[in-house]
């Protein structure tokens, strides 16, 4: 086919994709893998000792925690509680080391897999059989919710323990792919696994992967039932599934989607917009002009995205306590809409607009490049690089993960 920008295919075959969905196909009763396993608890695999790794922000369609239906249908086999970054209430600060605990709801002990350790500890495991697993992921690979999965994967597969995932939609998606893999140097706990930074898998489907990638035993894998592929946040519309946040600072759906963007902020001097009511839908710093930031932004006409100026002071985080300059953006056609090429083209508008005060944050491994599991990319940028070309030149990753993920896919 010769040389194509395979991520904007990706796009429009997904739009395709959907208009083509039936009607009823699109709108038919969801059912995540905890509404399954509460019909049916034989799908926890027989378990006599079990432990399950989960937060608040996996529910079922009633709003139910997925913990709470577990221990109803579950009873005594259920023994413990293991949670991932935010703690299993979910309030914790993105990197807060999350302490042991006790859930107050079912009196088991919540073991923090985002603290001290970072696996399920072998005391655990030499008690156990099956290890549940249900987490609200939001399909990209900065999110450590997969990370976490796979550490508790591995770990449960040297002891012999059963692994059993309750699968659950991926808000981005299942049709898109975008962004290059992570280089093995820049792995971390926000790109620990080799996928792309928008990978259109759920949970479920990453654990198949990364297991037959390695050797492991293949998890069980509790599917989602009445989940079309290119549904994304929509997922979370009346009737379909509650959105409880994921995590402290994605307060909405809509943020998700804003989120996919402006992440890429988090390896800036900017603020993404935390200790404000709009955290990752609002960006600045006290030196950026909001008004030019969103004339250049709306004049490069991106799909689906519109720019509004904005003023704000944060309460925590970078910038906090003192007003700053910048926009509110609100995604439109998630279809047509293009998360990464967004975040690209505002941070080399930044770096056009406020060149003597733009930085990325220095680090001997800039948090910037652990983001995008990449130099180059942070290198282009400040060589003026334009966002387009810089897409382009990893759309060989993306053509490979998509043919690596295709025997993983459930849905």
């Amino acid at each position: 086919m010769g040389k194509i920008d395979l991520t904007r295919r990706n796009f429009a075959l997904g739009a395709a994709a959907l208009a083509a969905t039936p009607a009823f196909a699109r709108t038919s009763p969801l059912a995540t893998g905890i509404d399954r396993l509460v019909r049916d608890p034989a799908l926890a695999g027989g378990g006599r000792a079990i432990a399950m790794l989960t937060h608040a922000g996996a529910v079922d369609r009633r709003g139910r925690r997925a913990v709470d239906g577990a221990a109803a249908v579950l009873g005594s086999r259920l023994v413990a509680l293991l949670s991932p970054e935010h703690g299993l209430a979910g309030h914790a600060g993105a990197g807060e080391a999350v302490d042991d605990a006790r859930d107050g709801a079912t009196g088991l002990p919540v073991l923090s897999l985002y603290g001290a350790r970072r696996a399920p500890p072998d005391e655990l495991l030499a008690r156990i059989d099956t290890l549940l697993i249900d987490l609200q992921d939001i399909g990209l690979r900065p999110f450590t919710y997969a990370a976490t999965m796979i550490d508790a994967l591995r770990a449960a597969a040297a002891k012999g323990v059963k692994v059993v995932v309750l699968d659950r939609p991926n808000p981005l998606g299942g049709l898109a792919i975008d962004g290059p893999r992570p280089d093995p140097t820049l792995i971390s706990h926000v790109g620990a696994l080799p996928l792309a930074f928008r990978h259109g898998m759920t949970l479920g489907e990453i654990a198949r992967m990364i297991a037959a990638r390695e050797g492991l035993p293949a998890p069980g894998v509790v599917a989602c039932t009445g989940w079309s592929r290119g549904e994304g946040t929509r997922v979370f519309a009346p009737g379909r599934l509650p959105f409880v946040p994921p995590s402290p600072n994605l307060r909405r759906a809509r943020a998700v989607l804003a989120y996919a963007a402006t992440v890429l902020i988090e390896g800036t001097n900017l603020s993404e917009g935390r200790g404000t009511a709009r955290p990752f839908e609002t960006i600045g710093a006290p030196w950026c002009d909001g008004a030019a930031l969103a004339h250049a932004m709306n004049a490069l006409h991106l799909p689906a995205v519109h720019f509004a100026p904005t003023r704000f002071t944060p309460t925590a985080s970078k910038h906090a306590g003192q007003p700053c300059g910048g926009v509110r953006f609100t995604a439109r056609d998630e279809a047509a809409y293009d998360p990464l090429l967004t975040g690209l083209s505002l941070i080399a508008a930044i770096r056009d607009l406020h060149a003597t005060d733009f930085a990325f944050l220095p680090g001997e491994r800039p948090f910037f490049d652990l983001l995008t599991g990449q130099t180059w990319i942070r290198e282009a940028l400040l060589a003026g690089e334009d966002p387009n070309a810089i897409k382009r030149r990893w759309q060989r990753d993306v053509e490979e993960f998509a043919a690596e993920r295709r025997g993983s896919l459930l849905y």
